[in-house]
């Protein structure tokens, strides 16, 4: 795959993941809410460990990874499973203690995280490339600052789980385009990931947490941010496999403008102005990026 077309591919990929991100925020704010973080977090992950898993055997990534799949790649995909794990896990309880508007942006901010173990390791864009980088970088954190009055000091705990989750989001992703994604592809690993859903139930289950299936009424969003959050996941992996792991990482970030967006149109909630010129930025980054 030539240059062009694998910036092309890592453009289609950070968009989807972008949206798929996005969508799945807003979905877990209110599962989070009503049915407490740890169920929210249990009955998602085993929704996109049943969607991953059927597309697996569906395309037959299973038997390529074990016949292409490194010891060193297996081992790797460990970490990575483990690593998202618990950046879900924080990602769930950032969202059910803190404030859309403040730990949305937090979250979504792990794709600079991916290109600072980039450059750390040696892996630094093209100068054109770095500058759609730092535009788009730019609009996320604009965008990032929250409106006056939408954090509370009582918020304290989600805030700090959100930039956990970042930094767990952006150590993941980078491992992934790295050392994983060349041998095992993008949906072994990723299925992999939602192992922690079983897990976290036989954990409940011997401490005597409630694993009570979620209520009709919030079956969507815990579907919805499951299957969302699987996408998201996947498109990066395939990303991170045909082009560059840092510019996926980075358009990725750009959920929090989906997740704003929502949260202005759903839920009636406004825009601060410098929000609106940080999409603005973040949108004018993209097409640099493509060029």
């Amino acid at each position: 795959m030539d240059h062009t077309s694998s910036l092309t591919l890592s453009l289609i990929c950070g968009v989807i993941s972008a949206f798929g991100w996005g969508v799945a925020d807003w979905l877990a704010r209110g599962i989070s809410t009503s049915m407490g973080a740890f169920r929210a977090q249990l009955w998602s992950q085993l929704v996109g460990l049943v969607a991953l898993g059927l597309a697996v055997v569906v395309s037959g990534a299973g038997v390529d990874a074990l016949a292409l799949g490194t010891e060193r790649a297996w081992w790797f995909a460990a970490l990575y499973a483990a690593l998202i794990g618990a950046a879900s896990i924080c990602f769930f309880e950032a969202f059910g203690k803190g404030a859309i508007a403040v730990v949305a942006p937090i979250i979504g901010a792990y794709g600079a995280v991916t290109v600072g173990w980039s450059m750390v390791f040696g892996v630094e864009p093209g100068p054109r490339v770095l500058i759609g980088l730092v535009i788009v970088l730019a609009g996320v954190v604009t965008v990032s600052i929250p409106a006056k009055g939408t954090s509370t000091p009582g918020q304290l705990r989600g805030t700090i789980a959100a930039m956990v989750a970042a930094l767990l989001f952006g150590t993941a992703f980078f491992v992934l385009g790295k050392e994983i994604v060349p041998t095992l592809g993008s949906l072994v690993p990723a299925f992999m990931s939602r192992l922690i859903g079983p897990a976290l139930g036989i954990f409940a289950l011997g401490v005597g947490i409630s694993v009570q299936r979620p209520p009709r009424e919030q079956l969507f969003g815990v579907v919805g941010a499951g299957v969302l959050s699987a996408v998201a996941t996947v498109a990066t992996g395939v990303g991170a496999r045909g082009g560059d792991s840092s510019v996926v990482a980075v358009l990725g970030s750009l959920s929090i403008v989906f997740t704003v967006l929502i949260a202005m149109v759903v839920l009636r909630e406004r825009l601060a102005l410098h929000q609106r010129i940080g999409i603005v930025v973040a949108l004018i980054g993209i097409p640099i990026l493509a060029l």
